[in-house]
């Protein structure tokens, strides 16, 4: 294991990274979501796609298509959280970020959000599907939470 400064203990070798990759995954996303500034959002994806490359080659072959599937999914979430600005696409900061990861070559020159209609498009489905799952999420049970559940809506 080796300690990293913005997730904690990391895997070195890549049977342990495809062992706990799904952990690994969370740990990067819950903090990329409290990273503020751009260059510690930068240094997560830098450090997220290391550790994916590294899971990848530790995976059983028969699981990489889904495998890919999650990580784009995540990369473009990731991408999609730091253009958001109360909740809308700030386009001078989308364009900003996404010519930051054309040139450090983590984003393909044809992926999909490199156009900004559709990275706009992708941030507004991701921002209604987190207020759904907000809506259906389970209410806490227990007298306190009752008593006091206006206090916290």
């Amino acid at each position: 294991m080796i300690n990293n400064e913005l997730i904690g203990d990391v895997p070195e070798n890549a049977a342990d990274a495809a062992k706990q990759w799904r952990q690994l995954r969370t740990r990067i996303h819950d903090a990329f979501e409290s990273a503020r500034i751009g260059p510690q959002r930068a240094a997560l994806l830098a450090l997220n796609q290391s550790l994916m490359n590294l899971v990848e080659k530790g995976l059983d072959p028969k699981d990489l298509e889904n495998f890919r599937e999650i990580r784009g999914h995540g990369y473009s979430m990731m991408l999609a959280r730091e253009c958001l600005v109360n909740e809308q696409v700030d386009l001078k900061l989308a364009q900003a970020v996404v010519q930051r990861e054309l040139s450090s070559g983590r984003m393909a020159a044809n992926h999909p959000l490199r156009d900004l209609k559709q990275l706009v498009a992708f941030a507004e489905h991701m921002q209604r599907n987190l207020a759904k799952a907000q809506q259906l999420a389970p209410k806490p049970q227990g007298a306190f939470p009752r008593l006091f559940g206006w206090l916290l809506n």
